[in-house]
């Protein structure tokens, strides 16, 4: 398993461009990418799609498919074992979280052999540590418990205004600050690729990656 955690920007506005080149190293030709929209309302699904198809769009012979939160246990574990890529989009971590436990399909993830993306929501769920910082949705920091598939947490979106409360956050865990356009790609272990400007919090102190 490799994750790609991505903290937020806009597909066809090109901020995630740089992102995206290095995921063109990662997906396989005939790649079969699974889309899990769970953290957004059914209405919001297609326009995510729409969006998606266009940023795969370069890629060879890539087919997206989406895991639509109506089907059935068994037939939504069918179409995560048949798919090369998992593809968590954002919206609200919380609600991801919550459908993935009602859908048992925690393990089914956990196990997933192939390339596991996770953006903004997406990429909050991956962690031991879901951390929401306080923000228009979110009047105060909130921690809740994440997929638990890395031992760090992550900060989408991020700006430096929130850089007392990451701190305070961090000290007891290690948190990427990934402001939109950014992203890291964690394997075997270790993190061994970041794409633009990404800031580690730990111990309370700050520093560039």
């Amino acid at each position: 398993m490799e994750l790609c955690f991505i903290g937020g920007g806009h597909v066809l506005k090109g901020e995630l461009d740089d992102i995206f080149e290095e995921l063109t190293k990662k997906i396989k030709a005939n790649a079969k990418v699974l889309v899990v929209p769970f953290a957004t309302e059914v209405s919001n699904y297609d326009s995510w799609m729409v969006n998606l198809k266009q940023a795969f769009s370069t890629y060879t012979n890539t087919t997206l498919s989406l895991l639509h939160e109506d089907l059935s246990k068994n037939e939504m574990e069918d179409l995560i074992n048949e798919s090369d890529v998992l593809y968590l989009i954002g919206g609200r971590p919380e609600k991801l979280l919550q459908l993935i436990e009602e859908k048992e399909l925690a393990r089914s993830i956990e196990n997933f052999p192939g390339l596991l993306i996770g953006y903004s929501a997406g990429a909050l769920a991956f962690c031991k540590d879901c951390l929401l910082t306080k923000d228009d949705d979110y009047p105060e920091s909130l921690v809740i418990k994440g997929l638990g598939l890395v031992d760090f947490s992550v900060e989408v979106h991020y700006n430096e205004a929130s850089d007392d409360e990451l701190s305070t956050l961090s000290s007891a865990r290690r948190i990427y600050a990934l402001p939109d356009g950014s992203a890291i790609f964690y394997k075997e272990g270790k993190l061994h690729k970041k794409v633009n400007d990404v800031i580690l919090f730990e111990s309370k102190k700050k520093s560039m990656v």
